[in-house]
């Protein structure tokens, strides 16, 4: 004997076969990919990018504001505006709190510019505009209990102390020891990530001692130590250049002129081995890049075009690269 439970599936299979119902999976619109390539202002010169969720920010070297960019929608608009001082923006990050945090740079690229950094609020309030005992404050990176600076033109990094509940303390100038070999006069630190279990930075420097090439170093996020021991990580071959830097598990990503360079880090952080790099459509001087999903989107600053005078007229964009 038939269940109604039976004859209701029955009844249904024979409507699908007839056509009379069709699949609900089947009256659903297809989901439009994500775009591969997000408009930026014209003359906006990006040099830092960081993403929370699928919204990314975005930093303009140019006057230091900050548009944010839906990378579902493709949709960009203005998150914060240029500074009231002036100023620019470097490397950026999103903290636990939503809050969006801002390298200030220094008068490497303006003499006007006073290193420093500058925290907003999720909702584009600038919170704090803190100058710090620096030369460059160049990218950062925010742990649970830190906001580490790096300073291209000092051997030290500036951390900022948190406490849990997200208070901000007094920035403080930290020294690298151990392996690090300041080189005079060049840009030194310059990306920074933090390991996923947060006990350990790594910091890019672009010049190393021994160019050509960059270098790469372990840093033990310390929150409180006075010195900071730097361990080199050796690669297996050189390292064209390093500007801001992605890690996800054991493979750091590391932004070159040439496109994002794919290194595999191997015995405890002590190791790198070069995989391959990874082409930017159309870039000129990527900078930075951030990660969602299965892409890193990368920003490029154009560095001729922003040294020549900094053509307002020069157009921008975020792209995405499979990673």
């Amino acid at each position: 004997m038939l269940s109604m439970r039976t004859w209701t599936i029955t009844a249904l299979t024979g409507l699908l076969a007839a056509g009379v119902l069709a699949p609900v999976a089947q009256a659903q619109p297809p989901q439009a990919p994500f775009p591969e390539a997000i408009d930026l202002p014209d003359g906006f010169y990006p040099e830092g990018i960081a993403i929370d969720d699928r919204t990314a920010y975005v930093g303009s070297l140019a006057d230091g504001a900050i548009w944010e960019q839906d990378l579902k929608t493709g949709q960009s608009t203005q998150f914060a505006p240029a500074p009231p001082a002036g100023g620019i923006a470097v490397g950026m990050d999103v903290d636990a709190f939503g809050r969006v945090w801002v390298a200030a740079g220094g008068p490497a690229l303006d003499p006007s510019l006073t290193p420093g950094f500058r925290v907003y609020d999720s909702d584009g309030t600038l919170l704090v505009n803190q100058p710090v005992p620096a030369g460059f404050v160049n990218d950062v990176i925010v742990t649970r209990d830190a906001a580490w600076f790096t300073d291209s033109f000092s051997p030290q990094l500036i951390r900022v102390p948190l406490t849990p509940d997200g208070t901000i303390g007094a920035p403080e100038a930290v020294a690298l020891g151990g392996d690090w070999d300041q080189v005079p006069g060049a840009f030194n630190a310059n990306g920074i990530v933090a390991t996923p279990d947060q006990q350990q930075l790594i910091v890019a420097q672009s010049a190393a001692p021994d160019a050509p090439g960059a270098a790469l170093y372990t840093v033990p996020a310390d929150a409180t130590a006075p010195l900071l021991p730097a361990a080199r990580i050796a690669l297996t071959e050189t390292l064209s250049g390093a500007d801001g830097l992605v890690l996800i598990g054991r493979t750091l990503y590391s932004v070159a002129t040439e496109g994002v360079v794919t290194v595999s880090l191997r015995n405890a952080l002590t190791t790198g081995v070069i995989e391959n790099t990874i082409t930017v459509p159309g870039s000129i001087t990527p900078t930075t890049a951030d990660v969602f999903g299965s892409r890193l989107y990368v920003v490029d600053a154009n560095f001729p075009a922003l040294f020549a005078g900094g053509d307002p007229t020069v157009p921008f964009q975020t792209t995405a690269v499979p990673r």
